[in-house]
């Protein structure tokens, strides 16, 4: 990493912000060859994988697991082909999570029958309803993944014969697919329980999204990176200026620079300008266009898009440590008062804790605290606006938040706390630039899709968007698949397109 005085007037591309969708794109085009600067404001790269330390403790601020991270698949083939894949050691966790409702709890464990059979065990008079729940996700990822290398206008009808599910489901909510495979309301509610990490309730919920998660989690486990995920964005950064790149941190873009209709390159907050003929920006969508872009050089069907869409909402985090004995803890647990998904959303949006889970990385990583003591962050769902303000209010949620896991996960966690420090949206917001502190991007409805958020590419020509508020959505694994997807794309339009490997798994689902 660097300075402003060691970076030159003239690149290439500049990528501006270096959470993980805009340093991975930075790492292949520096790979394929491109003069490449990623500028960032923090410190350090990352982003919301920016780990940060206090005293003894290591914590990891917003991303608790990696999905498509084994042998062979979408993140490995990355690390590998920019040569950096011994640079993290990525750990898969035992079981993909524990999800606790009101006098019940379920642990859920890695691999496609196994998953089955531990809800079958949970509800036996509900195995065929169960088994065709978890076969429609099959078949929904298997037919939208060959839908994808085989789509053309001119056949969609044919498609359409050809891949039903995808059709059916694609602008579906989680609640519409759960009716047609299954009966028992508490059953529902747990094969849903993993919506808190896409920020919606089943019956707002995109299943697009919700499936694909499901499938890439169930298909490929969940892992963690040894050290914190700051090692993953490290390893980014470090293939940028293994192939001729500079990453500059603690340097602010105070403006991307159009005229006449295209990219010239950007404007550094001590006033350096640097020339580009592309700019990828993985600044919060709305930050790209009204603050750095600004207002008068966005196009008008840009600007009224931007602020039709709906943000995600944000979160409240409670980073903490205790001396509890934590053995056997699940890496992520979803915690919930009520069956009902719709009444803990209303929960989060009364400025209630709601849409729960709890992390402990010291599970798989133990060298994140001292000997004898495990990390615990807690988060829940929340508004940006409570209708109060969050300093006043902030006392008050971390008590109940922190009380919920104490009562039904980790008895006595409270009073065997060692460390304890929170965030409110306003902190994230803070901390990310994303407009009302969103971690999600859009809302992951079905009207903020896939194609329906927005493209890599804009009307302004030469610049680019990364992150989750494009095609890819959320999830750490898919934010890196969007930097990946912006980089493609600029060396496709470059000529060089031939630079870049497909990443396809070598384990495809099949369409049978």
């Amino acid at each position: 990493m660097t300075t402003s005085i060691d970076v030159d007037s003239q690149y290439d591309v500049v990528v501006v912000g270096c959470g993980l969708g805009g340093i991975s794109s930075a790492a292949l085009l520096a790979k394929a060859g491109q003069k490449v600067l990623a500028v960032e404001r923090q410190d350090g790269v990352g982003g919301c994988a920016r780990a940060f330390r206090r005293g003894p403790y290591t914590f990891d601020p917003a991303i608790h697991i990696l999905e498509e991270a084994k042998d062979g698949r979408f993140i490995d083939l990355v690390l590998r082909h920019l040569e950096v894949r011994d640079r993290c050691n990525l750990v898969r966790v035992e079981n993909l999570y524990r999800t606790v409702f009101p006098e019940f709890a379920l642990d859920v464990p890695y691999g496609r029958e196994e998953i089955v059979e531990a809800h079958v065990h949970a509800f036996p008079e509900h195995e065929d309803g169960i088994r065709r729940w978890f076969g429609l996700h099959e078949r929904f990822f298997a037919e939208a993944v060959n839908l994808a290398m085989q789509i053309a206008l001119s056949e969609l009808d044919q498609m359409v014969e050809r891949f039903p599910v995808f059709f059916k489901y694609r602008n579906a909510v989680v609640d519409a697919a759960l009716d047609d495979c299954l009966t028992e309301p508490r059953l529902k509610g747990v094969c849903s329980s993993i919506w808190p990490y896409m920020g919606l309730p089943p019956s707002r919920l995109s299943f697009y999204t919700f499936s694909q998660l499901t499938s890439v989690l169930i298909d490929g486990g969940s892992y963690y990176c040894e050290g914190s995920f700051q090692k993953l964005a490290d390893a980014f950064s470090q293939a940028v200026e293994d192939n001729g790149g500079d990453v500059l941190v603690a340097q602010e873009v105070e403006q991307i620079v159009v005229e006449d209709g295209r990219v010239s390159g950007v404007r550094l907050a001590d006033g350096r300008e640097i020339q580009a003929a592309v700019v990828i920006s993985n600044a919060d969508a709305i930050q790209t266009f009204d603050r750095l872009v600004g207002a008068e050089r966005t196009p008008p069907n840009v600007a009224r898009r931007l602020h039709r869409m709906t943000p995600s909402l944000s979160a409240f985090v409670v980073y903490a440590a205790t001396d509890l004995d934590l053995a056997g803890a699940a890496h992520e647990t979803f915690l919930y008062k009520h069956w009902d998904h719709d009444q803990t959303h209303e929960d989060i949006r009364a400025g209630r804790p709601g849409g729960m889970w709890a992390n402990v990385p010291t599970v798989e990583d133990p060298t994140l605290a001292p000997e004898g003591e495990h990390i615990v962050i807690l988060t829940s769902l929340a508004p940006y606006d409570i209708g109060r303000p969050w300093d006043d209010e902030r006392e008050r949620f971390a008590h109940e938040l922190i009380g919920e896991f104490d009562a039904h996960v980790f008895p006595g966690l409270r009073d065997h706390l060692t460390f304890c420090e929170t965030a409110t949206p306003l902190s994230l917001e803070r901390f990310t630039l994303n407009h009302q502190g969103a971690i999600y991007g859009w809302e992951v409805t079905p009207g903020q899709t896939g194609s329906k958020r927005l493209s890599h590419d804009t009307p302004i020509e030469g610049l680019y968007l990364s992150g989750h508020w494009t095609h890819e959505g959320p999830a750490s694994f898919r934010v890196i698949l969007s930097g990946i997807e912006t980089g493609r794309m600029v060396l496709e339009r470059a000529g060089l397109g031939a630079a870049v490997p497909t990443f396809r798994p070598t384990d495809l689902p099949p369409l049978h």
